[in-house]
């Protein structure tokens, strides 16, 4: 009985949710900004090739295997050689086809091997649809209290690249379709994927799930318990006030999607957005589309974390989305 009050419920709540097809303005008259200059595209792309990608099989099921993966990289951010890590999940699906579309997931939270629940559903749901999908470990705490906007500026530039590097290598791979990828991120890993779109032009088919546009007053009015405590701590440790935080990241945090979102094609990006967040503000959604162009968007009737319960519906709309880009020719425009 109880699940067939949750299946209620389920529909209840997605019947009332609002598809908006690409280019309706929600707020007409707002003039998206230009495209970033080839030198703030050009800091955010690795410096040099990564070394040998090394897969090791873990687990698998009837449409996916699941690897865990590592190469070098020389990071200049750090003067050194460091290992990036991750999952690779290889689709069973499509006996026949050459080459797999490959999507790049960016995961909510972090840590070696833990606290990618998320990452691993979207994952394995991208293999049951033909995709083969990966993700790279991030640390757990992303907003440190030690971390300014400079050093926040320094995190995105280094995931940016690590990304497109795990793209380049795995592109290299007889089993994936290097004309077809595509990338999946939710809250933070939809912040941080505006950015590796506007740096990365292979990437054709991009879903966005609770993303903002503007990561200085995300900062300031978002009512997340890990910004709060980050506000908190730098008043703390530096006396600076929430205002004040923002504007410093208004100042130095150069790879805010809101000074990159104007490089991106609308017809690229698929955009899943909460009326009730108040952890990615539902304005600042609203302001990221605009400033994408007016993609095609499903607003959905719920909060930040509420959303979760459409996670299969979301995922089951999106990879279908996903689908048609890349059975499409429009993979082919130029941005």
């Amino acid at each position: 009985m109880n699940r067939r009050y949750a299946l209620v419920a389920f529909l209840a709540v997605f019947s009332g949710c609002r598809h908006i097809p690409g280019g309706h303005r929600v707020e007409p008259g707002l003039v998206r900004p230009a495209a970033p200059t080839q030198e703030q595209v050009r800091v955010l792309r690795p410096i040099s090739p990564s070394g040998p990608l090394a897969l090791k099989a873990l687990d698998s099921a009837s449409s996916w295997e699941r690897n865990r993966f590592n190469f070098q990289v020389y990071c200049d951010l750090d003067g050194d050689y460091r290992v990036v890590r991750g999952e690779y999940y290889r689709t069973l699906r499509g006996e026949g086809e050459v080459g797999f579309p490959l999507i790049s997931i960016a995961p909510i939270l972090g840590g070696e091997g833990e606290g990618y629940l998320a990452s691993r559903f979207v994952a394995r749901e991208c293999c049951r649809s033909g995709f083969s999908a990966f993700f790279l470990y991030q640390e757990r705490t992303i907003l440190s209290g030690q971390r300014d906007a400079l050093g926040l500026e320094s995190r995105m530039r280094r995931e940016v690249r690590d990304n497109i590097s795990a793209l380049a290598a795995f592109s290299a791979l007889d089993e994936v379709d290097a004309g077809r990828l595509g990338s999946f991120g939710v809250s933070l890993g939809a912040i941080r994927n505006v950015v590796l779109i506007a740096a990365e032009p292979r990437l054709k088919a991009n879903v966005l799930c609770l993303g903002g546009l503007d990561l200085a007053t995300i900062l300031r009015t978002s009512r997340e318990t890990m910004v709060l405590r980050y506000l908190s701590s730098r008043m703390e440790r530096e006396g600076l006030s929430s205002r004040e935080v923002e504007l410093e990241f208004r100042r130095y945090f150069a790879s805010n999607p809101a000074n990159l979102a104007g490089g991106i094609s609308p017809g690229e990006v698929l955009m899943f957005l909460s009326v009730y967040d108040e952890v990615v503000p539902y304005n600042e959604g609203l302001a990221l589309r605009q400033m994408l162009g007016a993609p095609e968007a499903y607003l959905m009737p719920l909060g930040h974390y509420t959303a979760l319960l459409g996670a299969p519906w979301i995922t089951y709309k999106a990879l279908g989305w996903v689908s048609g880009r890349f059975a499409g020719k429009q993979l082919s425009e130029p941005r």
